[in-house]
C-alpha cells in the first residue's frame, strides 16, 4: 500500500540493504553526506567557508585530545570572526550534525533488518518474542496470557509542548534526503545510479543550506495538532497493524496456540487540549482540534477502504453465494440508492467490493456530516468484522487475515480521531472560578481562603445536590471564570456528539488537596459531563502530582477523596479506575533529580496499596520529556524500572518534541519503539520479573531514601542561593532560549523571577545548552558518596545490578553526565560576574566531579559509557563538532550583553542559529 511519507522517510521498503552486492556502511553514509555538504559550502560561500569549518574542528579534535593551547585558540579564532563569518560556520556545523543524524537513523535501521534477517523467529533482546517467551517459561499458559492482555492498557500521548527546535521545511528537507539514502539501500545501486543519487542528495542538501532555521513566528496551537497528526498517516498507521501483527505471531510462538489479542495500544495527545498556562487554548480552540483530528482519521479511513476495495474483487460464480453479507448490502443500497446502483451494474458479482465500496460511501457521509453516515467507530467495526466473516464463509481466510484485519486494528485503535486528547488546566483556575461564582450567587463567600475540610463539605453537598448551581448566562463574571465553565461545556457537547470516544482524561495540574478533585467534579456535574456516555467514555479525573511535597503527600490526598460518597460514586461510573499523572519536570526543579525519582517511586507504591485497599484499578500516567532531567531516557528502561505491582497492566506515559521525530519517523524505527514498550509493559506486569528479594530490596530502599534525603538538602542549598537565579540566568542562554518560538506557550507560567516559576522545557533546554545539563545529575554525587562511606561501594554495585529502578537512574545520569562537559561550561560561566560565578561555579564543578567519579567506580569501567559503545562512539563522533558552536555561543552571548549588543537584531538571529546547532548536535532539548 502506497503510504504517505512524513518528512520524506519511505514506508514499507521491503528490499534487502545491498548495493553492488555488499551491504552499506555506516562509513559510507557519512562520507557520502560529508562530501556532499563540502561541496555544497564551497559552491555556496567559497573555499574559505569550508577551511574555516575545517580549521574549528581540528582544533576542537587537538582540545579534546589534551592539547591545552587548542581550547585557547579555537576561542580566539571565534573571537576574531565577523558576523557573517560566524553565520557561515554554524550554518555549516549546524548541517553537519543534521546529516550525520539521518546516517545514525539508517544505520539503526540496517541494524534492525540485520537481526531481523539473522533471527528470524528467534527471540532477541526487548523482543515481543523475547519477553513472551520468558512468561511461557516462567510458567504463564496461554488463558493467562489472554487475561494479562485483556486487562492491558497502554496509551501514549504526545504533548502540546514540544521541545522540537528545528523547523518543519528543515525537517521535510531531511526526511527526502534520508529517503534518499534509505533507496540506496533498498537497490543493487551501481555506479550510474549512485551518481544520480548523489546528485539528488546534494540539491536536497543545497535547499537546506539557503534556507532559514529559526522559526518567524511561534507556531500556533493548530500547527502543533497538525504536526502530531503527521506521524500517524506517514508511519503509525502502518506500524501500529504490523505491532499487533508481530504480538500475535509471538504469542503464537510462546503459547503454542493461537491468542486473542485485544487493542491494548492506544495513542493520546495534549495538542489543542492543554490549557495550562497557554491562553491560546481556548474552548473553541479545543472544538477545532477534535474536528481536525477526526478529519484527518476519517481520511485515512477512506484511503485505506478504498484501496482494499479495489483488491477484493472475490466473485460469487467462484466462491459461491455470500449470505451474511445481504443486510449489510441491503442497508448500503438504502442509505445510498445511486452508489449502489452503480455497484451493481459494474461489480454485480462481487459483494466483498459493493460491500467494502458502501462502507467507503458511509464513511465519506461521516466525515462530511451528512446523512447515512457511521454514529462511531464501533459501527464501522461491525462491517468490518462482517466482511471478515463473510470471507471466511467464502473459503478466503487468508483475505480476511490480510490487510483487512490491518484495517479493522487501526479503527480498534485509532476510532475516529487517531488519538484521544486529553484536557489539561491549573487547579487554581478552577478555584478562582468557583470562588468568583459562589460569592456572586450567594452560595459561599470567600471559598477561595475557606479551610479545606469546608470546601470540601460544601462541594459534596453542591455535587449531590442536582438542582444546578451554575447559571446559563455567564455573561456578569470575568472572563477567566467563563472560561473554565466554557470548557467543560464545550467537552460536553463534543462527547455527546461526533466527538464520543475522543477525550477521555481531564487532568489537573498542581493538583494539592481532594478539593482540587471535587472541584472539577463539580464542574462535571453542572455541564452534564458526570453522566455523558458508558465508562469507557465518560471523562476520567486526573489528579498531577509535580512538586516533591504534592508526591509526598499524594496517597492521603486520595485517601480523603475516595472518603467522599460522591467521588466513589463518580469511580464506579469510569469503571472503578484512578488515573494519576506524576510529573518529573517540576519534581525534579524542586528537589533535585535524586529526590524526584524516589519520591515519584515512592508515591506509586503508596498509590497502589491505596487503590488495592478500595478495590479500585489504576493506571499511573508518566508525564516524561526527552531530556533525562524531565523523566527522558529509554522508555521501556523506565517501565522495568517502576516499582514492582504498580504497572498493573496499565500504562501511561507522553512522547514530545524531538523524542516524537526521532521515534516515529521511520517505519522500522517507530515499530521498535512500539514493541520495545509493550514489551516491558507486559514484563512489569507478569510479576515474573526477576527482582531482589524483600529483605535486600528494604536494604536498597533505605540507602535510597537517605541518598533522597541527602540529595535534596544539597540541591536546595543551590538553588537557594540568592545568587543561583543570577548565574543560571548569565551562564546559560536562557533568555535565547525562551525567544526561540519553540512551541505555543510562554516560557514562564507568570511574571515571577524565580526557577520555582520557569517551566520545564526553558529550565532543562538552558542547562543543555551551557553543556552543564545540571538537572540530570546534581545531588547525585553528595548521595552516592554518603551512601558509599555508610553503605560500602559492594551495596551500591549490587543495587546497580539488581534493583532496575536504581540501574536506570544511574545509567540515565550516565548518559547526561557524558554529554555534558564543565571544561565548555566554565566558559559560559565566565560570562558571569566574579563575585556569583564564584559562589556558584565550584559547586557545580565539584559536584559533577563527585558525580562521574562514583558512577564509574559503580560501573566498574574506566570512562562513562563503557558499556554503551554505540552511543559513546556516537557522542566522541559528535562533540569535535558540537564544541566550536559552544564557543561561537559563548562568544555571541559576551556580544550581545555588551552595551548595545542586545538591540542588533543580527547578533540575536546568530545566537538563536547557535541553539538549533548545539541541539542537533547533542540529539536533545528539553
Amino acid at each position: 500500500m502506497h503510504r504517505r511519507p512524513l518528512n520524506g522517510h519511505p514506508v514499507g521498503v521491503t528490499a534487502t540493504d545491498t548495493h553492488a552486492g555488499a551491504p552499506r556502511t555506516f562509513a559510507e553514509d557519512e562520507a557520502l553526506l560529508a562530501g556532499v555538504l563540502e561541496e555544497v559550502v564551497r559552491l555556496g560561500e567559497g573555499a574559505d567557508a569550508f577551511e574555516l569549518h575545517e580549521r574549528a574542528v581540528a582544533l576542537a579534535r587537538a582540545a579534546r585530545a589534551g592539547e591545552d593551547a587548542a581550547a585557547d585558540a579555537l576561542a580566539a579564532l571565534v573571537a576574531g570572526l565577523d558576523l557573517a563569518e560566524i553565520g557561515v560556520l554554524v550554518r555549516s556545523l549546524t548541517r553537519w550534525f543534521q546529516l550525520m543524524n539521518l546516517a545514525e537513523d539508517n544505520e539503526r535501521v540496517r541494524r534492525l533488518r540485520r537481526r531481523a534477517a539473522r533471527d528470524g523467529g528467534v527471540a532477541v533482546g526487548g523482543s515481543l518474542r523475547e519477553q513472551l517467551r520468558r512468561l511461557a517459561d516462567r510458567g504463564m499458559d496461554a488463558s493467562e496470557l489472554e487475561g494479562l492482555l485483556g486487562d492491558a492498557e497502554l496509551q501514549l500521548v504526545m504533548t502540546a509542548h514540544p521541545t522540537e527546535a528545528r523547523r518543519r521545511t528543515t525537517i521535510d528537507k531531511l526526511g527526502r534526503a534520508f529517503a534518499i539514502l534509505r533507496a540506496l539501500d533498498a537497490c543493487d545501486a551501481g555506479a550510474e545510479q549512485a551518481a544520480a543519487a548523489r546528485g539528488r542528495l546534494a540539491a536536497v542538501v543545497q535547499e537546506l543550506w539557503g534556507s532559514d532555521d529559526v522559526r518567524t513566528a511561534s507556531p500556533t496551537v493548530l500547527d502543533e495538532v497538525a504536526g502530531g497528526l503527521a506521524y500517524f498517516t506517514s508511519t503509525l498507521a502502518d506500524a501500529v497493524p504490523a505491532f499487533y501483527r508481530e504480538l500475535e505471531a509471538a504469542a503464537q510462538a510462546a503459547f503454542g496456540a493461537p491468542v486473542d489479542v485485544p487493542p491494548l495500544l492506544k495513542f493520546g495527545s495534549w495538542m489543542g487540549g492543554d490549557r495550562d498556562g497557554n491562553p491560546s487554548v481556548t474552548p473553541a480552540l479545543t472544538a477545532a482540534t477534535l474536528d481536525l483530528m477526526r478529519t484527518a482519521c476519517l481520511r485515512e479511513l477512506e484511503d485505506r477502504t478504498g484501496e482494499l476495495a479495489a483488491r477484493l474483487s472475490l466473485s460469487e460464480r467462484i466462491t459461491g453465494p455470500v449470505p451474511r453479507l445481504e443486510p449489510m448490502l441491503n442497508a448500503g443500497a438504502e442509505r445510498f440508492p445511486q452508489a449502489a446502483a452503480a455497484l451493481e451494474r459494474r461489480n454485480g458479482r462481487e459483494p466483498f467490493r459493493r460491500a467494502l465500496s458502501l462502507v467507503l460511501e458511509r464513511l465519506r457521509a461521516t466525515r462530511a456530516g451528512a446523512a447515512g453516515g457511521y454514529g462511531g467507530h464501533r459501527e464501522l467495526l461491525a462491517d468490518l468484522q462482517c466482511l471478515s466473516d463473510g470471507l471466511r464463509d467464502a473459503g478466503a481466510p487468508y483475505v480476511a487475515d490480510g490487510e483487512l484485519r490491518d484495517l479493522v486494528r487501526c479503527v480498534q485503535v485509532f476510532g475516529f480521531h487517531f488519538a484521544r486528547l486529553d484536557v489539561r488546566e491549573h487547579a487554581g483556575r478552577h478555584r478562582a472560578a468557583l470562588d468568583e461564582m459562589f460569592a456572586e450567587l450567594g452560595v459561599h463567600a470567600g471559598y477561595g481562603a475557606a479551610p479545606e475540610a469546608d470546601r470540601v463539605e460544601l462541594l459534596a453537598r453542591l455535587i449531590a445536590d442536582h438542582r444546578p448551581v451554575v447559571p446559563i448566562d455567564l455573561g456578569g463574571f470575568t472572563a477567566g471564570t467563563r472560561v473554565v465553565v466554557e470548557t467543560f461545556r464545550t467537552l460536553a457537547d463534543a462527547l455527546a456528539g461526533r466527538h464520543a470516544h475522543a477525550v477521555r482524561a481531564y487532568v489537573i495540574s498542581n493538583t494539592t488537596s481532594p478539593a482540587d478533585l471535587l472541584e472539577v467534579l463539580l464542574l462535571m456535574k453542572e455541564s452534564g459531563l458526570a453522566r455523558a456516555g458508558g465508562e469507557d467514555a465518560r471523562l476520567r479525573i486526573v489528579p498531577l502530582f509535580e512538586a516533591g511535597e504534592t508526591l509526598e503527600a499524594a496517597a492521603g490526598t486520595l485517601a480523603l477523596a475516595l472518603a467522599q460518597p460522591v467521588y466513589r460514586a463518580a469511580l464506579r461510573g469510569v469503571g472503578d479506575l484512578q488515573e494519576v499523572m506524576v510529573g518529573y519536570s517540576d519534581s525534579n526543579k524542586d528537589v533535585g533529580y535524586v529526590a524526584s525519582g524516589w519520591a515519584i517511586y515512592e508515591a506509586q507504591l503508596e498509590l497502589a496499596e491505596l487503590f488495592r485497599a478500595h478495590g479500585l484499578r489504576w493506571t499511573f500516567f508518566h508525564g516524561r520529556g526527552g531530556a533525562v532531567g524531565r523523566g527522558g531516557g529509554r522508555a521501556n528502561v523506565a517501565i522495568l524500572a517502576q516499582p514492582s505491582g504498580t504497572v498493573a497492566g496499565r500504562l501511561k506515559t507522553t512522547e514530545q518534541g524531538e523524542v516524537l521525530s526521532a521515534k516515529y519517523s521511520v517505519p522500522e524505527i517507530a515499530g521498535r519503539e512500539l514493541e520495545l514498550t509493550a514489551s516491558a509493559t507486559l514484563a512489569s506486569t507478569s510479576d515474573r520479573l526477576p527482582r531482589p528479594a524483600r529483605e535486600r530490596l528494604d536494604v536498597f530502599r533505605g540507602v535510597m531514601a537517605g541518598m533522597a534525603s541527602s540529595s535534596a538538602a544539597h540541591y536546595r542549598a543551590l538553588v537557594a542561593d540568592p545568587a543561583f537565579v543570577g548565574f543560571f540566568e548569565t551562564a546559560t542562554p536562557l533568555d535565547e532560549v525562551s525567544r526561540l518560538q519553540l512551541g505555543s506557550r510562554p516560557a514562564r507560567r507568570s511574571r515571577a523571577a524565580g526557577v520555582e516559576d520557569l517551566r520545564a522545557i526553558p529550565w532543562v533546554f538552558s542547562w543543555t545548552q551551557a553543556r552543564i545539563v545540571l538537572p540530570a545529575w546534581y545531588g547525585l554525587g553528595t548521595a552516592l558518596a554518603a551512601a558509599e562511606d555508610q553503605h560500602g561501594l559492594d551495596v551500591l554495585r549490587e543495587m546497580r545490578a539488581d534493583w532496575p529502578f536504581f540501574g536506570a537512574l544511574l545509567s540515565n545520569a550516565e548518559m547526561a553526565c557524558a554529554k555534558a562537559d564543565l571544561a565548555i561550561g566554565a566558559r559560559y560561566a565566565a560570562l558571569c560576574e566574579a563575585e556569583v560565578r564564584d559562589r556558584v561555579w565550584p559547586r557545580l564543578r565539584d559536584e559533577f566531579a563527585r558525580t562521574t567519579g562514583a558512577l564509574i567506580r559503580i560501573g566498574g569501567g574506566e570512562r562513562l559509557l563503557d558499556g554503551e559503545p554505540v552511543l559513546r562512539d556516537s557522542i566522541d563522533r559528535r562533540n569535535p563538532y558540537v564544541d566550536p558552536l559552544s564557543f561561537v555561543q559563548v562568544e555571541l552571548l559576551r556580544r550581545l550583553r555588551a552595551p548595545g549588543g542586545g538591540e542588533d537584531a543580527a547578533l540575536a538571529l546568530a545566537s538563536l542559529l547557535t541553539i538549533n546547532g548545539i541541539a542537533s548536535g547533542l540529539r536533545n532539548t528539553g
